[in-house]
């Protein structure tokens, strides 16, 4: 059977991969990208579980497969931006920032905490995770401090989360979607009113953002509110995923993909050690490790798994081929 051929859009933008948490379907993901040409991939904040990982390192073979195919699309000349979120925070810190002139040019890879995008219509999108609104939506505070604390968060000078404690002294961390399913639509709502008042401020057309894990797409007084969703939850049959997609028209799309049922594979369940990821290329292997040194697994918790050759991204009958990049 003939696969189709996958979709021309000119941008894609995914958030909250969760990549460390082991109910994350980057299988779904891969399948996704693969089956649409594209020349803009945006990964719109927590695309690592930095929480899950630095408590335990887990990491599966999809999740190998994901960084090969960032390679191979940057070789397509795809441009490839990270947006860091709160739970990929340690990107950052003060040394991962110096590092990304060389993640740029050694990997393809742009790291930032908010950029803009100009789609094709001449429309501009700022891009952010959303996570720097939380300081606004756990303290009630005033449009001034709106902005201090988006600024602060930008610069990763401060870190938004509500000031709670676990038993034994030890900090929970602010999560924004739990939140919202304890409280409703209200936080919901509060969450996007000030998106969109950022992005009015910023003078800009709209706003992609995640981090609410609620997915949606609408005019808010002439301001575009887009966010992506995630690629966590619910894997049984029906379920799905969501991200936006330029058109090559300009217009932004929500659109989604079918979630895939997790099988009995014992590599899954124990994840993979760095060192036997199973990565195709040697720059993929390298970026295995370096998101290895940024959550060390700790000591006693390191996984004893068995070595496993790599494996092809979903083939022929599965998914369309891996996108080319359209003409310049």
């Amino acid at each position: 059977m003939t696969p189709a051929a996958p979709r021309r859009v000119r941008s894609v933008f995914v958030s909250d991969l969760h990549m460390g948490y082991r109910g994350a379907d980057i299988a779904a993901l891969n399948r996704f990208l693969c089956a649409h040409d594209f020349r803009h991939l945006y990964l719109v904040g927590d695309v690592l579980d930095g929480w899950k990982l630095e408590k335990r390192w887990y990491w599966n073979r999809d999740y190998s497969d994901f960084v090969d195919l960032l390679i191979e699309l940057r070789r397509r000349r795809v441009r490839i931006t990270l947006l860091t979120g709160n739970h990929d925070e340690r990107l950052r810190d003060v040394l991962a920032i110096l590092f990304r002139p060389i993640l740029l040019r050694r990997f393809g890879i742009r790291i930032e905490e908010r950029i803009i995008h100009r789609a094709r219509d001449g429309r501009r999108y700022l891009v952010m995770h959303g996570d720097q609104f939380d300081g606004l939506l756990v303290r009630g505070a005033s449009r001034l401090a709106d902005r201090a604390w988006s600024w602060l968060g930008e610069k990763a000078l401060v870190r938004p989360r509500r000031a709670l404690t676990r038993r034994g002294g030890r900090p929970r961390r602010w999560s924004l979607g739990k939140a919202i399913a304890q409280n409703g639509q209200s936080l919901l709502a509060r969450f996007s009113a000030s998106a969109v008042r950022r992005a009015a401020r910023d003078g800009v057309d709209g706003i992609v953002c995640g981090h609410s894990h609620v997915p949606g797409l609408s005019d808010a007084g002439g301001v575009m509110l887009a966010n992506c969703g995630s690629w966590t939850g619910a894997r049984e049959a029906g379920a799905h995923h969501t991200a936006l997609v330029e058109t090559l028209e300009g217009r932004l799309e929500l659109v989604t993909a079918p979630a895939c049922r997790p099988p009995p594979d014992d590599l899954r369940l124990r994840g993979l050690a760095p060192d036997r990821a199973g990565t195709r290329h040697a720059d993929a292997a390298r970026l295995v490790r370096l998101i290895h040194a940024l959550w060390p697994a700790p000591a006693t918790a390191s996984p004893t798994v068995r070595n496993a050759p790599a494996r092809p991204l979903p083939d022929a009958t599965d998914a369309a081929p891996l996108p080319t990049v359209p003409g310049r």
